[in-house]
């Protein structure tokens, strides 16, 4: 039996080759943004978190600044993302364990 190591390797071996240039459709430029995206992607469409996202990164630049955000506020912001009461604890709560994790 092989390790588990050894077969994720394998798959994403095979992922590469049969998807050598893969993107999303998601705006994002640091990990930050393509998590904070990726969350709000959620039941929603890429065009509509591209029309969110790039005010919310302006205003919301680093990590700290996700982490220390005012739940009631982020929640209207991203309100037509839909399931926002949910997306607004798994943002801040990701940018919280980032931040106590890796400063």
């Amino acid at each position: 039996m092989e390790s588990p190591e050894k077969r994720i390797s394998e798959i994403l071996l095979q992922l590469h080759r049969l998807f050598p240039v893969s993107r999303t459709a998601l705006y994002y430029e640091t990990p930050l943004q393509i998590l904070v995206a990726t969350i709000l992607s959620a039941q929603c469409t890429d065009a509509k978190v591209n029309e969110i996202t790039p005010g919310l990164f302006r205003k919301y630049p680093t990590v700290r600044h996700f982490a220390e955000a005012d739940p009631e506020i982020l929640e209207q912001e991203i309100r037509p993302t839909g399931f926002f009461r949910n997306k607004t604890k798994s943002i801040i709560g990701a940018a919280k364990k980032i931040v106590q994790d890796y400063g």
